[in-house]
């Protein structure tokens, strides 16, 4: 049977279906084997169920077609409720990050913990184009229900990103009075569950007063997942 070029399109949309449900959804387990949370648990599974309000432009049908067409090493550019195109940037079976808007992404990451299961990270970002970058990190269970982020992770002291020499004649009060609103941007990894920060109000800051602390500031900080919380690493 010959097919057309419509006939071609829909055969091809089926192969990729077929190959992201092999890939996204697991089959179930049974209720002998193990129990919801320690099931195994991939970033691809969490970027399709995620609650609505942490991916709402996006449908879960496109979100289904950008893993699939991924999967198949093709980039899908999927149209949002904004009126423009969201992508994937990097899939592995404990990160993903999809780039939502042209000044927005999102980062998915499993995190296992320390008597089996797993909890999901997500780091939401916004900037660019002359707004400074800043992070909304949130935490999940393994069920994706939120959790209080406090539990995970301690929101960052504004002296964690600066390191002032003894007897400079800049101190931390006056750089605290510099930068009353600080802009954070974090970062997860796909080869690592560490967490990264860094300060971005260089942005929006007037330049004379950034030049100053500019001159104390670290190029960033991490934290380190110790299989239930996020800790500075000292």
């Amino acid at each position: 049977m010959k097919l057309t070029g419509c006939g071609m399109a829909t055969l091809f949309r089926l192969c990729l279906t077929v190959m992201a449900l092999w890939v996204v959804l697991p089959q179930r387990a049974s209720a002998a084997e193990a129990p919801a949370d320690t099931a195994a648990l991939t970033a691809s599974k969490c970027f399709l169920e995620m609650p609505v309000d942490v991916l709402d432009i996006l449908p879960r049908s496109a979100r289904f077609d950008m893993l699939a067409y991924f999967e198949a090493d093709s980039v899908y550019r999927a149209r949002n409720a904004m009126e423009g195109e969201s992508y994937l940037r990097q899939v592995a079976p404990e990160f993903l990050e999809v780039q939502v808007t042209d000044v927005s992404t999102l980062q998915i990451r499993v995190l296992p913990a320390k008597k089996g299961g797993a909890s999901v990270m997500t780091v939401y970002t916004v900037g660019g184009s002359g707004q400074a970058k800043d992070s909304d990190v949130r935490f999940f269970s393994s069920a994706l229900k939120e959790l209080p982020r406090e539990r995970f992770l301690k929101r960052p002291e504004l002296k964690w990103f600066f390191s002032i020499p003894k007897g400079s004649v800049t101190t931390m009060k006056e750089i605290e009075q510099t930068v009353p609103f600080p802009t954070v941007e974090y970062s997860a990894s796909a080869s690592t569950t560490d967490l990264t920060a860094k300060l971005t109000v260089g942005e929006f800051m007037n330049q004379d007063d950034y030049n100053v602390i500019k001159l104390f500031e670290k190029p960033g900080i991490s934290f380190v997942w110790d299989g239930s919380k996020y800790r500075l690493r000292k």
